[in-house]
């Protein structure tokens, strides 16, 4: 996988905990939260960024609904918001077919070690395979960022 689709998924989950934690919109968000994004992260591509926050942001809901199912004995709002919003942004991705799941899954579980607890990695896995399972979306190798065409 190449940096700089990790570097703005990066720059997404920042800005999505943001909104999540001070109840803003990702709008708002992402606009206080530019330009200290590019001094972390590096040059990236701000309109991945924006359409990426802005599609998960429109399918919420839809979203939201997924993660209920995948983790009955867990409450969405009782969840770490930084799990919370990874499982977002890895559901939009696999369901929506933007990213091979190998690696929309794997990327998620990157950033959860990077920003998450101990147990954020296993957790962010466990439940990205489920959702995988479950809709039969085959898991499968691949070195491209580009949909893999599952053909839905």
């Amino acid at each position: 996988m190449t940096k700089r689709p990790q570097q703005a998924r990066r720059a997404v989950l920042r800005v999505m905990y943001a909104a999540d934690v001070s109840g803003i919109s990702v709008g708002d968000a992402l606009e206080s939260s530019r330009l200290t994004l590019d001094d972390l992260d590096g040059a990236f591509d701000w309109d991945f960024v924006a359409q990426r926050l802005s599609s998960v942001a429109e399918k919420r809901d839809e979203i939201d609904a997924e993660i209920r199912r995948l983790s009955p004995n867990w409450r969405l709002d009782r969840m770490a918001a930084v799990d919370r919003n990874l499982l977002r942004l890895g559901i939009f991705e696999i369901l929506e077919d933007v990213t091979p799941p190998l690696i929309a899954i794997n990327a998620c579980v990157e950033l959860a070690k990077e920003f998450g607890t101990a147990s954020t990695p296993g957790f962010i896995n466990g439940l990205l395979d489920q959702l995988c399972q479950d809709h039969d979306i085959p898991i499968e190798s691949t070195d491209s960022e580009s949909p893999p065409g599952r053909g839905r």
